[in-house]
């Protein structure tokens, strides 16, 4: 379609369009952006409704827009897409058929995916993912960083790969059908200005090249710096990075995001919104966070006379505006645009805020307390004392601030209640997760207590998993001065429960491999019952075992064998009563080896029938 000297060509599937269908098109553009996949979007009449049949444009086919412009030898590649949607319109001006379609990165966007990517760096991840989608990659910047794992959970391909590249630093685009995953060109890489009369593609002067502009500085938001926090497990500290707030997409001689941000005092942004856990990631995500606060600090929309050389994420030189105005800026998005007024490009400067429709519908709302914190946070347990006597306890926060203690928070107990319940409280310094009621920060809540890399597990009592059956063999509650009860699972070996104390000189064992129950006492075991004590062995032995063996009954005591033998055996054996001495049996013998005497201190008395004396 010519329109003032440049001319819009369409190629379906590697054929030009028919010279009929091409008479047809009434209105063609193609926008491009940072954040987005380039899309398109043709409009023609079709009265006879053949444009779909006569160009070949199903949904899947391969379409090349370019434009040939009267100053360039060959036409200009604008972009390579397929097409996503066919449209029919019918109003009082006719029928219409209109034929979108976007780069083919656009099936990053299909479907939601979990995946969980181990041992890995972000750029690792961006080429897997881009393989798998069978797209082709692109410029990829290789990162360091190696991640224990990395979650994909619930998101779109290109969600997920988003997000990445703002936590690296980074830039996800998609141009030709290859994607791309790295840092922003440069403001300050855009050409000089020419003079007037001078044509310079991507030096734009108004009322020459620039046919409309709308620039605006803006000091809303701007800081002095951003700092970033985080928590690190193995060192159970906070970790902080801070960055100037600088951005390398507006280079402007007489203005900067720092002085705006003085004016108004020279606060700092805190972002705690992401649990980075390596000092690594901290930095790099001050870095990003710097250079996307700062970049709002202008915004720019411009229309210029049909322009192929601007694209998304070109820099461009902005001339003839004025001071403040004039200067260099990195483009965020164009649209080519073709329609009976002309070839027309417009563009924008938004920095990393995505003004599109999509990007302001995904943004998604914030959480209650406007911080962006939707799920449980770690914590350092600061003081126990609850002046109300219920358990509660109040937690430091190193990696949303150095001085910040929470309210007093309630703590969960299994079985609470009433006088019951199992009663844990947390110690001053212990690792916390900690949730907050409704979002809420001046409600929180203490979940349960966190192993670290400085606080591990109890390791007495034996390994906690099998490593061969992945199995748990033991679990313990063990009190801060050491105090334990296991339980051990380890069947026909470690299986049953033990109780001690920390210096093992009390120890109950409970042993289910040889039902055998050992009381261990380096001291003295005492078993007291105001209702008596009843030890019954069955028909089994029953052995008291001693140094000394004292058996003492202020009422009595009594030794009963209902059938076997009652034997008494000793070096010496003494008998005495205080009172009277019987002793009796259906016979009785007393009998001495070498001597027996029976003496009476007064009498002795010896009757029977028949009494024998040798």
């Amino acid at each position: 379609m010519p329109i003032s000297g440049s001319t819009c060509q369409i190629e379906v599937d590697g054929r030009a369009l028919p010279q009929d269908i091409a008479g047809l098109l009434t209105e063609a553009y193609v926008d491009d952006s940072q954040r987005l996949p380039d899309m398109f979007a043709l409009r023609f009449r079709d009265t006879g409704r053949t444009v779909v049949a006569k160009s070949g444009a199903k949904i899947g086919a391969k379409v090349r827009i370019s434009v040939q412009t009267v100053d360039a030898r060959s036409p200009v590649l604008l972009m390579v897409g397929e097409v996503t949607a066919v449209e029919a319109e019918f109003d009082s001006g006719g029928s219409f058929t209109v034929i979108r379609g976007y780069d083919p990165a656009h099936r990053l966007f299909h479907g939601r995916r979990t995946v969980a990517y181990t041992q890995v760096t972000a750029s690792d991840v961006v080429r897997t993912v881009v393989q798998r989608a069978g797209l082709t990659v692109g410029k990829i910047t290789k990162t360091t960083t190696v991640h224990d794992q990395v979650s994909q959970s619930g998101q779109t391909d290109w969600d997920f790969l988003e997000g990445l590249a703002r936590e690296e630093g980074m830039d996800l685009w998609a141009r030709e059908g290859k994607v791309h995953f790295d840092r922003p060109e440069a403001a300050s890489s855009a050409p000089a200005a020419g003079g007037p009369g001078a044509r310079v593609p991507l030096a734009l002067r108004l009322g020459q090249d620039l046919v409309r502009a709308r620039v605006a500085l803006s000091s809303a938001q701007q800081v002095k710096d951003v700092e970033v926090r985080g928590w690190d497990v193995q060192t159970k500290k906070g970790l902080t990075a801070t960055k100037p707030a600088k951005t390398d997409s507006i280079d402007l001689p007489d203005m900067d995001a720092q002085k705006l941000a003085k004016v108004f005092g020279n606060a700092t942004y805190v972002s705690t919104d992401v649990p980075f856990g390596v000092q690594a990631e901290v930095d790099r995500a001050a870095t990003s966070l710097a250079e996307e606060v700062a970049g709002s600090f202008a915004s720019v929309e411009g229309l210029v006379r049909g322009n192929p050389a601007l694209c998304a994420n070109c820099a461009i030189t902005l001339a003839g505006l004025g001071s403040p105005f004039d200067g260099k800026y990195t483009v965020s998005s164009t649209r080519h645009r073709f329609d009976s007024t002309g070839y027309l490009t417009t563009f924008s400067v938004a920095g990393r805020n995505d003004r599109t429709m999509l990007g302001l519908a995904s943004s998604g709302p914030a959480a209650v307390d406007g911080s962006g914190r939707r799920g449980p946070v770690v914590g350092v347990v600061s003081d126990v004392n609850d002046p109300d006597k219920i358990g509660r306890v109040r937690v430091s926060m190193p990696w949303l601030d150095a001085d910040y203690v929470s309210p007093w928070a309630r703590t969960v107990h299994a079985g609470a209640g009433k006088e019951r319940g199992w009663l844990v409280l947390p110690e001053v310094g212990d690792e916390v997760l900690v949730d907050f009621e409704r979002g809420d920060p001046r409600r929180p809540y203490v979940l349960g207590g966190l192993y670290n890399g400085l606080d591990a597990p109890p390791s007495k009592g034996g390994p906690v998993v099998d490593g061969g059956k992945g199995e748990v063999n033991r679990r313990s509650m063990v009190s801060r001065l050491g105090h334990r009860v296991d339980l051990l699972d380890q069947k026909g070996q470690s299986d049953g429960v033990t109780v001690q104390t920390a210096d093992d000189k009390l120890v109950l064992t409970l042993d289910a491999a040889t039902t055998k129950i050992t009381l261990h006492s380096d001291g003295t075991v005492q078993i007291e019952g105001t209702q008596g004590i009843v030890v019954d062995a069955a028909n089994a032995n029953l052995d008291l075992k001693g140094g000394k063996v004292n058996i003492t009954g202020q009422q009595g005591v009594a030794l009963t064998s209902d059938s076997g033998q009652v034997s008494v055996k000793g070096t010496n054996v003494s008998v005495q009563a205080n009172a009277q001495l019987a002793l009796s049996g259906l016979t009785s013998k007393l009998e001495g080896s070498t001597m027996a005497e029976v003496k009476g201190g007064a009498t002795c008395a010896i009757s029977a029938a028949i009494v024998r004396i040798n």
